[in-house]
Order: C-alpha cells, then structure tokens, then sequence
C-alpha cells in the first residue's frame, strides 16, 4: 500500500497529474476535463477533470468533489488519489454502483492559494438564484468595515475586533466573527464569504457536469470535501438538517445537525442550526436533479482553532482587496492562509484519509442497499 504522504500535494499541477495518473492507473474508462479560461500563478493551465469508475449506465452514483473551496483541494485531492491509489471502488463497489470523480471544481482558487474563486465569489454561497431577491446578512451590512477593513495592522484589526464584539454585547467570545460574516453576503464584491451577482465559471461547470454525467441516477450520494472547521483532524460530516439529507442518517454513523440541535433550533429561534448555509453546491442537486434520491453533504475537516481560521480569511481578503501578495506581508499572510486550510502536520494527513475512507465505505454500503 503507499505512503500516505505521497497521495497529497505541494502546488495545484502536482496534484492535477497525481490524480490523473491516478485515474489512469486505478482504471477509469472516462476522464474529462473542463479548460478553465485564466492560468496558474507559474503560468500553467487550470482545469476541472473528471474520472469515472464502474458502468456509464448505473443508477446508483457516489460523487466526489474537491476544491469547492479552492486552497481546501490539497484535501480533497489527497482523498480522491488516496481512494483511486488503494482501489477501495474495487474492492468496496457493488454491480450497479458508478463513481464520478470531480477534481478541483475551483482550480484557480486551488492554484492560487486562495478559498473564493477568480471573482473573489465563495462558490459555496453561488448556487442562489439570481433572479430572485437574494439572501440578506443585516448583520455583515453594518459591520463590513470591520469584518473587512482596508487596514491590515494589529491596531486595526483589534479595534474592528472590539467594535464586532461590541455589537453582540459579547466581550472576549470566540463566536462573534462567524456570527458577522460566515452566512454569506451579497453586498460588498470586495468582502469575505461574498456570493457572487451572477453565476461563477465554476458553478456553470459543475452545472454541467450535473447534467451530462449525473442525469439518470436514482439514487446519489455526494461528498464535498472541506477544512478549517472543528478539532484538528476530526472530519464532521454535514448532511443533516436540508433538503438533501436524503439517506444520511441512515447510511453514516453520525452526522450534523444532529437531531438535538435540530429540535433545540425548534424551540428556540435564535440557536444557530449547523450547515444552515444557502447557496451550496451540494444542495444544487436537489433542484437540478429533481428525478434523482439525492443525499448530498461533504465532509468538513478540522485544522487550527476557528478564529485563526477565520482570522486568515479576513486577512487574504484585505491582502487581495487592499494590499500586495508579493509584498514580504503578502508572502506571510499566504503562508497563513495554507496552514490554516492545509495544515503541515504529518498525523492530519493520516486521519483526513482514514475519515474519508471510512466514509466512502458506508457510502458505497449504502448506495448498494438502496
């Protein structure tokens, strides 16, 4: 069996021919790739591909996606080579089962280090519909110039820090960040965690890919990978509670919301319900495949404590908006932002792919019961 080490990657190009060798080997009979219109920072090409293993016609499909959240790709690709290296379709997939892999849907976030895509859009927020009002955050418009200053000095940022904790009458909590930003806006193009005002090229790619390789299934199962988000290696998985929950709870040995948190957000409206988040890709399914039992989540790797996490965000966004990625500053905020979404410890490999293994297991499980 190999190392773990050598399923993940140091840069986007490393890890696209790592899993299109990947693919090749562990006998995928359909690979296709989407051109992304920008380059890579070394100037290389960026691109979506796709890998398909069992029969083209089966009604039952699992489908792994990486890089929704560009940088968290070093992730998932790690655990899609990881599941393509150790043959686990093979050895795990029943008769009728198909797996679509589709590797960094947002290559150019990937390449570039970077969570949002080339319009700064967080593509986990763009699958709203345009043409309808779009979701408010009240709270993010009257605090943007704090949660997203145009100056990044510890002066600043402490006193942006105590305004936010001030509006919530919570000194000293570690919540009140999320609470401002983590929803989603639509407001400010410049912002953190901002939707977009039109579809991205990677929501209108794995629009795409929906209908020409997903149309037809009866049942589905999506895992979208994803880090920065609880205790260091624990890989929480997110399906409950949605429109998309489908076959979770009954598949997986736990996931979130549990039905605790669901019940406790009943009573009490103001108790905040995990994954409540509108725009995701993996709920798009539900409405683009209407024929389809779909249950659709991901899995959400923990790294650094959530503040630093989010911390790292709120200073990509102003090095982007405001400041200069090649500037020394600019180099250690980048350095920041990998850590926090690609940790360097050695162990947290191990456990991202030992969760995901077991994951897809019950996924298959599942997808063969059905």
């Amino acid at each position: 069996m190999p190392p773990v080490a050598c399923f993940f990657s140091s840069s986007y190009s490393e890890a696209r021919e790592k899993f299109l060798k990947a693919a090749e080997s562990a006998g995928a009979h359909l690979v296709e790739s989407y051109p992304h219109p920008l380059k890579g920072p070394d100037g290389g090409d960026l691109a979506t591909d796709l890998a398909w293993l069992g029969p083209r016609d089966a009604k039952k499909l699992l489908v792994m996606t990486s890089s929704t959240h560009g940088i968290e790709g070093y992730c998932g690709s790690g655990c899609q080579i990881s599941f393509l290296e150790n043959r686990h379709y093979h050895r795990d997939g029943s008769p009728d089962t198909a797996v679509l892999l589709v590797h960094a849907i947002n290559p150019h976030g990937f390449a570039h280090g970077r969570r949002v895509t080339e319009d700064n859009v967080d593509l986990n927020r763009n699958f709203v519909d345009f043409s309808e009002p779009l979701p408010e955050n009240k709270d993010y418009e009257k605090l943007q110039d704090h949660a997203n200053p145009k100056v990044w000095t510890p002066e600043s940022i402490a006193k942006a820090d105590a305004a936010i904790s001030a509006f919530y009458n919570m000194p000293n909590n570690t919540d009140f960040v999320p609470k401002a930003i983590h929803s989603g806006q639509y407001v400010n193009a410049k912002g953190t965690f901002y939707g977009g005002s039109k579809p991205t090229w990677s929501r209108r790619t794995f629009e795409s890919i929906t209908q020409e390789w997903m149309k037809g299934a009866t049942d589905l199962c999506l895992v979208d990978y994803h880090t920065g988000l609880g205790p260091l290696g624990f890989g929480d998985l997110y399906y409950g509670g949605s429109e998309g929950e489908g076959m979770a709870r009954k598949w997986f040995d736990h996931v979130t919301p549990t039905l605790e948190q669901i019940e406790e957000a009943k009573k009490d409206k103001s108790k905040h319900i995990p994954g409540g988040v509108k725009g995701t890709l993996s709920r798009s399914l539900v409405k683009t495949l209407p024929g389809t039992r779909c249950t659709v989540g991901g899995i959400e790797y923990g790294t650094h404590p959530v503040r630093e996490v989010l911390g790292s965000l709120r200073a990509d966004n102003w090095l982007y908006a405001w400041g200069d990625p090649k500037s020394a500053q600019g180099k250690e905020i980048k350095a920041r932002v990998r850590e926090a979404f690609y940790p360097s410890i050695f162990e947290w490999k191990i456990m991202v792919t030992s969760r995901s293994n077991d994951v897809l297991r019950q996924a298959l499980a599942g997808l063969a019961r059905a």
